[in-house]
């Protein structure tokens, strides 16, 4: 045991079976605080002793298991392939040569990742997963609280001119992707996905069978544009599988089209922030002003909570605007029919009786009547 004096207060720190306990006792008195620290050493030690004794492997070590659990799981294959991301990120970073139960919250705040922080919650979320499973398997005995970095909603919305552009010059199939995420606010993945078999010619919609929610699995809306397109690459002979197919893809359609859309937006010159998802974007924030109908906006984007529907959606800036052309009418026809000519107090009729005055005198005065 260990107590050593901060101020007035005791604090303790003390090692247990490879882990480390710090922290202030919140005690005056050195008596009291050595019972404070004796009551944490024997929980530490019921706790512990639930855990069989075992080699705790290092992160690096512990990984190769935990994607093998997530390839053999009933995980989406979206999120076996976000795991493996994360996992990759979680390579460049000091805690992957840490053993598992070395791993704290500090260590976790400390972390840095390229990109923006939805990127770098990939690899938080991956790893506070994997510690989960770990206590899950008895490796160790709890696991730290992760705290994922801040994001901020997706503002940047694609207009008609950039959509022309984009549209004008992107190569297939990125051009044909775009348009179904732009017409029909489905996700990349979700279009990539596609099977003929999931369209209805003749109500015109598309079933989108993939999803971690019931709510994911949903049907949305074929524009005019999206049926003309779609019919353009429908086969002549057997209308089924892949709408998007892939000969060189593991999972026989494509899953991809980040490279040609950075290709595509630097010849355009367009910021680097305009992501494909910003098309998703556009599309809800364009139907909920147009529609003012959330309900259907949520049920099509696939959402469960009218909060994250809401992150789509901008202000009504053109009712605002409107507003206050309004109002400014409004005040332009009032100071119309109040004319200054006709307020003995305003400042036009004021300056007027000062020239008047100048010119002919102030009343009661006559020319060649003032005394000389």
């Amino acid at each position: 045991m260990s107590l050593y004096r901060r101020g007035s207060t005791w604090h303790y720190d003390f090692w247990l079976e490879g882990r480390r306990y710090r922290g202030s006792t919140k005690q005056n008195s050195r008596t009291r605080a050595a019972q404070f620290e004796a009551v944490l050493m024997a929980r530490a030690r019921e706790k512990h002793s639930l855990i069989p004794t075992r080699r705790i492997p290092f992160l690096e070590e512990f990984s190769a298991r935990f994607l093998h659990w997530t390839r053999s799981s009933r995980l989406e294959p979206a999120t076996v392939s976000y795991y493996a991301y994360g996992c990759d990120m979680l390579k460049k970073t000091k805690i992957w040569a840490m053993r598992l139960d070395q791993i704290r919250a500090d260590d976790t705040d400390a972390l840095g990742f390229p990109g923006s922080n939805a990127n770098g919650n990939r690899a938080l979320r991956t790893l506070r997963r994997m510690l989960g499973k770990a206590v899950d398997w008895g490796y160790i005995s709890a696991a730290p609280r992760i705290r994922l970095f801040k994001e901020q909603g997706r503002e940047i919305l694609i207009d008609a001119e950039t959509e022309s552009r984009i549209l004008g010059i992107a190569p297939q199939p990125l051009r044909d992707v775009v348009i179904m995420v732009m017409d029909a606010g489905m996700r990349p993945q979700d279009v990539f996905r596609m099977c003929w078999e999931h369209i209805n010619w003749q109500k015109q919609t598309i079933f989108v069978p993939f999803g971690k929610t019931k709510n994911s699995r949903r049907y949305v809306p074929m524009s005019r544009r999206m049926c003309e397109v779609l019919q353009v690459r429908l086969p002549q002979e057997n209308a089924s599988g892949w709408v998007f197919p892939s000969p060189d893809a593991r999972e026989g359609h494509i899953t991809t089209v980040a490279k040609v859309w950075r290709e595509t937006r630097k010849r355009l010159g367009l910021d680097p922030s305009v992501k494909l998802y910003c098309c998703r974007h556009t599309f809800a924030t364009d139907a909920l002003e147009r529609t003012g109908n959330l309900a259907a906006v949520m049920k099509t984007l696939g959402h469960t909570s009218t909060q994250t529907t809401m992150r789509y959606q901008h202000p009504g800036l053109d009712q605002i605007r409107k507003a206050v052309d309004e109002r400014n009418r409004e005040h332009k026809t009032l100071v119309a029919d109040r004319s200054p000519h006709k307020s003995p107090h305003s400042v036009v009729a004021i300056n007027q009786g000062k020239l008047l005055n100048a010119l002919v005198g102030p009343p009661g005065f006559e020319p060649g009547t003032n005394g000389l």
